[in-house]
């Protein structure tokens, strides 16, 4: 079971104020254990997957970076995102982190934060010629 790290106002970012990338990696496995319960093996199959891209998308797209540097990455992974389990991860985690005592307004951030940067993954690749 994940417990909230003891510094949650660190300056350097979301991704810090949380805990940084192995609490995340923690909580993303915790998700992917609880919905693995309720399905059969075969449409679990590619959770693992899923459960490594989301947990490095997260990481990208929370870390305190400058632009560009996380969101080319960060958009680079959404694009192979399974869009329904993204979205029950996020629920899953804006739920975690306020019983584990995180503020409304960091979980709002996490939502709006990763969702913005989801949607430009989506935006269609172009070559310049």
């Amino acid at each position: 079971m994940t417990t909230a790290p003891k510094a949650q106002s660190c300056p350097q970012g979301l991704l810090a104020r949380l805990g940084g990338r192995q609490f995340l990696n923690q909580t993303v496995a915790e998700f992917y254990q609880a919905i693995g319960k309720y399905m059969a093996p075969e449409d679990s199959a590619d959770h693992h997957k899923q459960q490594s891209r989301q947990a490095q998308f997260l990481g990208h797209a929370l870390a305190g970076e400058p632009e560009p540097t996380y969101s080319a990455r960060a958009s680079f992974l959404a694009r192979g995102l399974n869009p329904a389990l993204f979205e029950a991860m996020l629920e899953y985690l804006e739920a975690r982190f306020l019983e584990l005592g995180f503020s409304s307004a960091i979980c709002d951030q996490l939502v709006r934060t990763t969702s913005e940067l989801l949607g430009r993954g989506e935006e269609p690749l172009s070559i310049a010629c």
